[in-house]
C-alpha cells in the first residue's frame, strides 16, 4: 500500500467536512416537490409492494427500500429524508478523492474532490429525496474497482479478486439504484476494452485482465438478473421521448456538468467555454506525459496519468451520447426523456478532468510557478462554482404551497372522510403533508374533465361521511365548468369553503361539523405553546410554515387558543421598531383549540430585513416567531416602449392595462405569438391573480370543447412578480409567447386577456371611461395564413 502524506490526509478530511457543511446548509429549507413526495409515499409500503410498483415504473427499488427503513427509524420530514441523499453525496466526495489519489497522486485527488464539493449539481441532488447520489456512489465505487483491475500488474494477485468482487457488487447496486448506472458500466467496459487493445498492440498479454473482467461482468449480471426478470415481466412499454435539438442538448450538457445550471444557459456560455478549455487541457497527458510533477506525484507512472485521462474522457463523453441516442429510440426497455439530472452521475468525471487540466497546465512551469498556476486556476474554477452555488442557495426557502391547506384537513378531517384532489397533478406533494389517514380520489390531470369522469369521482367520494375537495389551478383548465363539484353537491351539501393562495378547499357533508374548534384527538400544531394572555385565554399552538418570504407575499399565520369566552385575536407583522406593517383581526368563540388564521401581506415595497410575527388580545401579546424578508430578483422598471400601443382599461379596482405590444400579426399554424402586456398597479393588491391570454377563432375546437386555438395561463412575469408584489404606480412589462395549435385553420383570430383568482373568478373589466365590458378584453387580432 502506498503511503499518503499526513498533510494530504488532513486536507482530504477538511474537504469532506466542507462538503458536508455545504450539503447540510439549508437542507430542509425547500418545499418537497413531486418526485420527493412520490418517494416518501412509495417508501411507506412494504418491500414486496415497492418492488412490484417500481417494476412498472422508471426506477428500480433500492432507494425506496432504503428509504422505507430510513424513515421508519428516523422519520420522513424533509430534512431527515434528504439526509440519506446527503450522506451518499458526501461519501462520493471522499470516494472521488481516493480515486484521484490512486490515479495521479494526492494533489489530483484533492483538486477533484474540491471541485466536486462546490459543484452546484452535486450539492443540488445531495439535498433531494431521490436516488441520484446513491446510484452515483455505487457507480463510482465500481469505477474505482475497474481502475484497480486495469492496473493489476501493480496491485498484486492477492488483491485482484477483491477488486473483481467489489466491482461486481457495486456495479449491480448502482443498477438497483438507477437504470442509468448502466451508462457508467458501459463506459467502464469501453475503457477496459481500450486497455486490452493497447496491451495486445504492445505485445503484452491481456488474458489475465480479460478473464478477471469477464468474471466481474458475469457476477454483476447474475446479481442484477433477478430484478431484470421482474422488470421485464411487469415493466411498462416505453415510447420515444419528445424530440430534443442536438445542439441544445450539447449546450445543456456542457453547462450542467461544469456549472450545474439548467435554465438560461445561454447567459453562461463564455464561463462554460473557459471551464471546458481547462478540462480539455487534460488531453495533454495523452500526447506528452513526460511532464514535471510534484514530489508527491512522482511515484505515479506515466501510463497512469494517460489512462486516468482516457477513463475520465470516456465517462464524460460516452454516457451523454448514449442518453441522447436512447431518447430517440421509438421503443426500448428504458427510453428516458432528456433530463438534466440524468447527467449527475458524470459530475465526478468532469471534476477529475478539471483537476487533470489544471495539473497539466501547471506542469509546463517550474515548481514555484507551477504551484502559483495551480492555485490561480483552482481559484478561477471555484469562483465560477461559488457564484452559481450562491444563486442556488438563494432560491432555497420554504413556501406555503400545501402545508396550511393540508393542516386544515389534519385538524378537522376524520378517517371516514375522503379527499378529492382536483386535479391530481401534484398528489404526491399534497399527500406528503396530509397526516390524517384518509382515502383519496384524484381527478385525472391529463385531459379535460368529462361528465362521466365527474360522476365517477363524485360517486366514489360521496360514499364517505364527508368530502374535502382540494382545487388547484390545473382544475380551472381541465374542468372550467366545475363539473366535479356540481356532481358532488348533488350528493352532499357544501358546508365550508376557503381559498389558500392559488388553491381552494371545500368541505361537503350532510353532518354538522365545527371547523373552528379542533377536536382533541386531531390537535397537533406545528409548534405547541402554553402561554396565558389572561386567566380566560391561553395560546396553545402555532402554525407558521414559512420562516422567509418576499415583499408582497401573503403569509398565513394560524394560531390555536384555549378560550373561555368570545374574543378577538389580532395577528400582525411588526418591524423591530414596533411599527405594524400588516394586521388581521379574527373573532373566536369559546373552545379548547379555537383556530384563528390571519393572512398577512408583506408590503410590496418592504425592504430586506426581519419582522416579528405577534398576536395580541385583551391588551396582552405573544411573539409567535420571526420572519426574514428576502429581496426579490430585481425587475427593471418599465414605462413602456416605442412600439407599445396605449390602452386604458381597468381590471377590478386596482389593476390597469396601460399598453400592449403585438409586433407581428401574421402567422402559420403551430407558430408562437409574441405579446407584451403593460400593467399598472393603482393600489396595493392583496390577491394573487393569474393572467390568461387566449387565441380565439371562429371555428369550434372539438378537442378543447370551445373556440380556443392557443392559450397561456400563468402568474405575471412567470411568477417572479405576482400581483401581490406590485407597488402602486409601478408599470410591469409582462411578456408572453402563445403557441397556436398545429391544426389551427387559416383565418382571423382574436387575442383575449383577463385575470382570475384561485377560485376561477375573473376580474370585471371596464373601459377607459368606466363602462363595463365583461370579464375579458379583446386587445388585438392576428391571422393565420396558408
Amino acid at each position: 500500500m502506498k503511503s499518503v502524506p499526513f498533510r494530504a490526509s488532513i486536507a482530504a478530511l477538511a474537504v469532506t467536512a466542507l462538503a458536508f457543511f455545504l450539503r447540510v446548509y439549508r437542507l430542509g429549507d425547500k418545499n418537497v416537490w413531486w418526485d420527493e413526495g412520490w418517494t416518501v409515499w412509495l417508501a411507506r409500503h412494504d418491500f414486496a409492494w415497492i418492488a412490484l410498483r417500481t417494476a412498472s415504473d422508471e426506477h428500480p427499488p433500492l432507494h425506496y427500500w432504503l428509504m422505507n427503513v430510513w424513515q421508519t427509524v428516523f422519520g420522513a420530514d424533509a430534512f431527515t429524508g434528504r439526509f440519506l441523499s446527503l450522506a451518499f453525496g458526501v461519501l462520493l466526495i471522499a470516494l472521488v478523492y481516493r480515486i484521484g489519489r490512486d490515479m495521479g497522486g494526492a494533489r489530483l485527488g484533492l483538486l477533484a474532490a474540491l471541485f466536486l464539493t462546490f459543484a452546484r449539481f452535486n450539492v443540488w441532488w445531495s439535498q433531494d429525496i431521490k436516488n441520484y447520489t446513491l446510484s452515483a456512489f455505487f457507480a463510482w465505487a465500481s469505477v474505482w474497482s475497474a481502475w484497480q483491475l486495469s492496473q493489476s500488474p501493480t496491485n498484486g494477485a492477492r488483491r485482484t479478486w477483491f477488486y473483481v468482487s467489489g466491482y461486481a457488487v457495486t456495479a449491480a447496486l448502482s443498477l438497483y439504484a438507477h437504470y442509468l448506472g448502466a451508462l457508467i458500466v458501459l463506459a467502464s467496459n469501453l475503457f477496459i476494452g481500450i486497455v486490452l487493445l493497447t496491451r495486445w498492440r504492445r505485445g503484452e498479454s491481456g488474458a489475465p485482465l480479460l478473464a478477471r473482467w469477464g468474471v466481474a461482468q458475469i457476477v454483476a449480471l447474475c446479481l442484477f438478473l433477478p430484478w431484470l426478470v421482474v422488470y421485464l415481466q411487469n415493466g411498462a412499454t416505453w415510447s420515444a421521448a419528445p424530440a430534443f435539438d442536438l445542439s441544445l442538448f450539447l449546450q445543456l450538457a456542457a453547462t450542467v456538468l461544469t456549472l450545474g445550471v439548467t435554465t438560461f444557459i445561454e447567459n453562461y456560455a463564455w464561463v462554460v467555454l473557459g471551464l471546458l478549455a481547462i478540462a480539455a487541457a487534460s488531453i495533454g497527458w495523452l500526447v506528452n506525459v513526460n511532464r514535471r510533477t510534484t514530489d508527491d506525484d512522482r511515484r505515479m507512472t506515466n501510463d497512469q496519468w494517460r489512462w486516468a485521462t482516457v477513463y475520465m474522457l470516456v465517462i464524460t463523453l460516452v454516457p451523454p451520447a448514449l442518453i441522447y441516442i436512447l431518447s430517440l429510440t421509438p421503443a426500448a426497455i428504458f427510453a428516458p426523456k432528456i433530463q438534466a439530472r440524468y447527467l449527475m452521475l458524470l459530475t465526478p468525471a468532469v471534476a477529475m478532468l478539471l483537476a487533470l487540466g489544471v495539473l497539466f497546465i501547471a506542469s509546463n512551469f517550474r515548481a514555484r510557478a507551477a504551484r502559483t498556476i495551480t492555485i490561480a486556476l483552482a481559484l478561477v474554477i471555484l469562483a465560477a462554482q461559488i457564484y452559481t452555488l450562491n444563486d442556488y442557495y438563494r432560491d432555497r426557502h420554504l413556501r406555503d404551497e400545501y402545508q396550511t391547506i393540508a393542516q386544515f384537513i389534519n385538524n378537522f378531517g376524520f378517517a371516514q372522510d375522503a379527499v378529492v384532489l382536483h386535479t391530481d397533478q401534484e398528489y404526491p406533494t399534497f399527500l406528503y403533508y396530509l397526516e390524517r389517514p384518509m382515502d383519496w380520489v384524484g381527478v385525472p390531470n391529463g385531459a379535460p374533465v368529462t361528465a362521466a369522469v365527474a360522476q365517477r369521482v363524485a360517486s366514489i367520494a360521496a360514499q364517505k361521511r364527508a368530502v374535502w375537495v382540494v382545487t388547484i389551478p390545473d382544475a380551472l383548465d381541465k374542468d372550467p365548468h366545475g363539473l366535479v363539484e356540481q356532481e358532488i353537491v348533488e350528493r352532499l351539501p357544501k358546508l365550508y369553503e376557503q381559498t389558500f393562495g392559488d388553491k381552494r378547499l371545500a368541505l361537503y357533508t350532510a353532518e354538522t361539523r365545527n371547523v373552528k374548534d379542533v377536536p382533541a384527538e386531531n390537535f397537533a400544531p406545528l409548534e405547541a405553546r402554553n402561554e396565558e394572555l389572561d386567566e380566560r385565554l391561553k395560546l396553545v399552538g402555532v402554525d407558521l410554515p414559512v420562516r422567509e418570504a418576499l415583499p408582497g407575499d401573503v403569509v398565513r399565520v394560524v394560531t390555536y387558543w384555549q378560550a373561555q369566552d368570545k374574543t378577538t385575536i389580532n395577528l400582525a407583522l411588526q418591524k423591530p421598531t414596533g411599527e405594524i406593517v400588516a394586521r388581521a383581526s379574527i373573532p373566536i368563540s369559546a373552545g379548547a383549540h379555537e383556530r384563528a388564521q390571519g393572512d398577512l401581506q408583506i408590503p410590496p415595497d418592504a425592504g430586506a430585513g426581519e419582522l416579528q410575527v405577534v398576536a395580541q388580545a385583551r391588551l396582552n401579546g405573544a411573539r409567535l416567531g420571526k420572519l426574514s424578508v428576502l429581496p426579490r430578483d430585481s425587475i427593471s422598471p418599465n414605462s413602456g416602449d416605442a412600439n407599445m400601443q396605449p390602452r386604458g382599461e381597468h381590471f377590478g379596482e386596482q389593476i390597469q392595462l396601460v399598453g400592449v405590444n403585438l409586433p407581428t400579426q401574421t402567422f402559420r399554424a403551430g407558430d408562437t405569438v409574441p405579446l407584451t402586456l403593460f400593467w399598472k398597479a393603482q393600489a396595493p393588491i392583496p390577491t394573487s391573480y393569474t393572467v390568461f391570454v387566449h387565441l380565439l377563432g371562429t371555428q369550434y375546437n372539438s378537442a378543447q370543447n370551445n373556440f380556443l386555438w392557443g392559450q397561456v395561463d400563468r402568474l405575471p412575469l412567470e411568477g417572479k412578480l405576482p400581483t401581490t408584489a406590485w407597488s402602486p404606480g409601478q408599470i410591469i412589462a409582462d411578456s408572453y409567447r402563445i403557441p397556436f395549435q398545429k391544426d389551427a385553420s387559416p383565418g382571423a383570430y382574436q387575442i383575449e386577456v383577463g385575470l382570475y383568482d384561485a377560485a376561477g373568478r375573473r376580474l370585471p373589466v371596464r373601459d377607459a371611461n368606466g363602462n363595463p365590458v365583461g370579464d375579458a378584453l379583446i386587445i388585438g387580432r392576428v391571422e393565420i395564413t396558408k
